[in-house]
């Protein structure tokens, strides 16, 4: 079949889907505030604060629960038919040669919603969501377009080569079903198909017209990759231009109000044609979608002309937009210092004793920790059978010391003859950990595995008090109900809950330090966490990327496995140029 070479007029359609992206986004927001609100008031009632990774089984055993995870459903349905459904309608639209009113369009995109209310549609809806993001193949929404392998997952997957393949074949697997079934979206809402039908269509069209389809990515990624490149230059040329012309200028703040505002302007530029890159996707795979169904070229009808509108209301809203972008970055020049700080006051913390720098959990690391000059050491301790507190973070041996027994299963004398990772520690005791500590570092215990309970909380909180080490020692865990109930009966004893993900006012948990991870570590999150007189740590960040942004927020602390390139960064981060630091901060 000859390729479809009819452009979508992007020019003409730009305003329109400005309209589109802004009354969607609108709706969007007010949704999800008022299922917020609805959600929070039901979570209240139940005498909890939040929900998180280790205090979530309550809703199966209350009758506030259901209707919970009913309405987080109910509001994931409507942000994927608002957010996706929507664009291929407009799509339709624009083949159509119709200009149908934004609200119609979501109407009708509401009324599509029955045809996904059965298990075929759910699980549309979850690949969709959650697996498109993660396989990089399919059509996305924008609220989990960024999803992506949590680093502390990504990292064991990486270094098990068994895992890394077995991931490589998932991702592949997955992404070749999303491209098999990229039209069934267009199938349910533009032909009235079934889900079912309009999966099979999709598949059959794809399996006639997959080498014309490929290529056609092949050009879009290219294109993309061009845009890409001219958004950097949209950033950069103006820098250059501006640091040329301001060379001879010594008024400081000047040259950082110009400075700033470039920046601003750029980023606005840049966001607005951010909004126009999925919707002209969906519209050129509904071209393909059309083509390949009636197996010739299908042009790009002219539209009827809209009635001609006051250009009033955009002038003006140029105007507030040019007015309160130069107010932004006046208001930030003069407040240089406390927008664009120089040095950090994020704090390190290794993982697991000395991170990737010395043997896992081991006093020889807690001292690797120490010599690097590390704030804090992250470790994790196990009940042995005789009720011991040995420092091991697996369920076993098996990873760090070749021998498949558990801690619980074995005694203390038997676990101190294992070596660790084929070096000379032994597996530590949580004794040694803590007498190894004092006086140099923050040690952060996690209460870890099947034996962390309450007996565990009492032990370790008597063997650090026994050590007068109450301001020296942290107990951490994943369980909410061990952080409470430590928090409860030991005041005294600071403690962090450290949770995976969450809903609700997580600053309102019982504990002095909440550790988050990082896809969770919001800017607004940690001003809140501060509002409430407690510190957020942030694990595990462990890329280059991933250090450098946290390092530069208010996060009172990472807990890292690379604590030498951790160093490194914050050695160069107090050695920025005013560019360097507004930049670190546009980024």
């Amino acid at each position: 079949m000859r390729p479809n070479r009819t452009r979508v007029p992007r020019l003409r359609l730009c305003p329109e889907i400005w309209r589109y992206q802004a009354f969607t986004k609108f709706v969007l927001v007010l949704l999800l505030a008022l299922v917020r609100v609805s959600a929070l008031s039901l979570l209240h009632s139940t005498g909890r604060v939040a929900v998180s990774s280790g205090d979530f089984r309550f809703l199966f055993h209350t009758w506030q629960g259901p209707i919970i995870l009913l309405l987080f459903l109910a509001v994931f349905f409507f942000y994927v038919s608002l957010d996706l459904n929507v664009k291929i309608l407009y799509a339709g639209n624009v083949l159509n040669g119709t200009a149908e009113p934004v609200r119609a369009t979501v109407a009708r995109a509401f009324r599509a919603l029955p045809k996904f209310l059965n298990p075929d549609g759910v699980g549309v809806a979850l690949y969709v969501a959650l697996i498109a993001p993660l396989a990089g193949a399919g059509l996305t929404v924008s609220l989990t377009k960024d999803l992506k392998v949590p680093e502390f997952i990504a990292s064991v997957i990486a270094a098990t080569p068994l895992y890394r393949t077995l991931y490589i074949l998932l991702v592949t697997v997955f992404a070749l079903i999303g491209i098999a079934h990229i039209f069934c979206l267009h199938g349910v809402l533009l032909d009235d198909l079934s889900i079912r039908t309009a999966r099979w269509y999709s598949r059959e069209l794809m399996r006639k017209h997959w080498k014309h389809f490929l290529l056609w990515n092949l050009r879009y990624g290219l294109s993309m990759a061009v845009l890409a490149v001219v958004e950097i230059l949209v950033f950069l040329v103006p820098l250059f231009v501006e640091s040329y012309l301001l060379a001879g200028v010594s008024d400081v703040t000047a040259t950082r109000f110009v400075t700033i505002a470039t920046l601003l302007f750029a980023s606005i530029l840049t966001g607005a044609v951010s909004l126009l890159v999925t919707p002209f996707y969906v519209i050129r795979t509904t071209v393909l979608y059309r083509q390949y169904s009636k197996g010739v070229p299908i042009p790009i009808p002219d539209r009827p002309k809209r009635p001609s509108r006051n250009p009033v209301p955009f002038a003006g809203l140029c105007l507030v937009t040019i007015f309160g972008t130069l107010s932004l970055a006046s208001l930030m020049a003069r407040n240089f210092d406390e927008c664009f700080p120089l040095s950090t006051t994020t704090r390190i913390v290794a993982h697991r004793g000395g991170g990737n720098e010395a043997p896992e959990n081991t006093v020889a690391g807690l001292r690797t920790a120490i010599a690097l000059g590390s704030y804090g050491s992250e470790i994790d301790i196990q009940r042995t059978a005789d009720g011991y507190y040995i420092v091991n973070h697996d369920a076993n041996f098996q990873r760090v010391a070749g021998d498949s027994r558990t801690p619980a299963a074995m005694t203390l004398s038997q676990v101190r003859r294992l070596r660790v990772q084929g070096s000379d520690s032994p597996v530590a005791t949580l004794e040694e950990m803590l007498d190894a500590s004092k006086g140099h570092l923050l040690l952060f215990v996690e209460l870890k595995g099947d034996t962390a309970d309450y007996k565990m909380c009492d032990d370790a909180v008597e063997i650090i008090k026994k050590r007068d080490m109450l301001n020296d020692a942290v107990l951490i865990s994943m369980k909410y109900d061990l952080i409470d109930y430590l928090e409860t009966w030991y005041p005294e004893m600071l403690t962090g809950y450290v949770t995976f993900f969450g809903y609700g006012d997580l600053t309102e948990l019982n504990c002095d330090f909440l550790a988050v991870e990082e896809q969770s570590a919001t800017p607004s999150l940690m001003d809140s966490v501060h509002a409430q007189g407690k510190q957020v740590l942030v694990w595990t960040p462990n890329t280059l990327d991933a250090q450098e942004y946290f390092l530069t927020t208010k996060a009172d602390g990472i807990i890292t496995d690379n604590v030498v390139q951790a160093n490194k960064i914050v050695n160069r981060l107090n050695e920025r140029s005013d560019l360097e630091r507004i930049l670190s901060a546009f980024r």
